[in-house]
């Protein structure tokens, strides 16, 4: 068996919570995460989240939640399992399956442009990275507070760019910043298949 690359997985952070573990156990995940990361070379940053659960099954006590940022992109899937490794066995193949979506979905879009550029007469596009399209799912409101902020960085997009990064989320939504319209909008998959978009406006 090769080594692992010591260089990708400097990329992954781990973040265990009431979770124990062992040199072994982490040897085994940042090896499994190694595997992973060679079918993604733009892959920038990864952060594995383990955490226990009050489930009163053995069977998915262990959380692994694995969040990867790839070309502006953000990847993200989230699994449960006996134990640590066979929670992150679960959502190693989850992102697996991102990449190589998002890898194919990269490719198409890339050779739309080069098309589109090459009728106009304009520069070469940047070629995609390597393997791209290679193998082409009681009585009122409960209370709470906020206990948890996340920050990320937003870029503008189109729509369709906005639909697809939630789908390589696994997400029934996401809020992009519309580069068409200059402001915030949300877009959502409903029941019957299709998409739609939410644009709020300011109350005068």
């Amino acid at each position: 068996m090769a080594d692992a690359d010591p260089g990708a997985q400097t990329l992954l952070t781990i973040h265990a919570r009431s979770v124990s573990l062992d040199g072994s156990t982490e040897d085994y995940v940042r090896r499994k995460f190694d595997r992973l990361a060679r079918h993604l070379p733009s892959m920038t940053a990864a952060v594995l989240e383990l955490s226990l659960t009050s489930s009163r099954s053995a069977d998915d006590r262990v959380v692994a939640q694995l969040t990867i940022s790839a070309g502006g992109r953000s990847l993200r899937g989230q699994e449960r399992g006996a134990t640590v490794r066979q929670a992150v066995d679960l959502v190693a193949d989850v992102l697996d399956r991102q990449i190589r979506r998002y890898k194919t979905r990269f490719y198409r879009s890339s050779s739309a442009r080069r098309s589109a550029r090459s009728v106009r007469g304009d520069g070469p596009t940047p070629p995609p990275p390597d393997g791209a399209g290679e193998d082409q799912d009681p009585d009122g409101p409960p209370e709470g507070r906020v206990i948890r902020t996340k920050r990320f960085a937003m870029s503008p997009m189109s729509v369709e760019d906005a639909i697809e990064e939630m789908e390589m989320l696994s997400h029934g939504f996401f809020l992009f910043y519309n580069a068409e319209t200059h402001s915030y909008s949300v877009v959502y998959r409903r029941h019957d298949g299709d998409y739609g978009l939410l644009e709020p406006q300011l109350l005068d």
